[in-house]
């Protein structure tokens, strides 16, 4: 189905190519979307979204890969990738932020450092 690269990381849930949703999605871990969602999601792990995935709503989590249509603002407290087939129409707020060639973005980009602060020894 949908391989990472990263041996150590892991999806929780998976929401298949012929599931709608309508209503806001909470999940503790990652979250890969292959259908559509219409309300807000919000991940305590990672966000994906497949080609041909539509998400009309907010998305907040610690990591995010677009590769569908996102009609929403993104909040992401690390790193965000819009690959080749996305379309993110909304706001963009992240630490990091990749865009492949051929991505689409119309909105506004927030570029944020980690919320935690580094500790410094004395």
């Amino acid at each position: 189905m949908f391989q990472s690269d990263k041996p150590e990381s892991k999806t929780s849930s998976i929401l298949g190519p012929e599931l709608e949703i309508h209503g806001d999605v909470k999940v503790s871990g990652s979250l890969l979307i292959y259908g559509k969602v219409f309300g807000n999601i919000q991940s305590n792990g990672a966000v994906r979204t497949a080609n041909g995935s539509e998400v009309n709503g907010n998305i907040s989590a610690k990591d995010a890969t677009i590769g569908g249509k996102v009609e929403g603002d993104l909040e992401v407290e690390k790193k965000v990738t819009l690959g080749d087939t996305s379309l993110l129409n909304g706001n963009l707020k992240a630490s990091i932020l990749t865009i492949e060639e051929g991505a689409k973005f119309d909105g506004v980009c927030n570029m944020v450092k980690n919320t935690q602060p580094a500790k410094s020894e004395s």
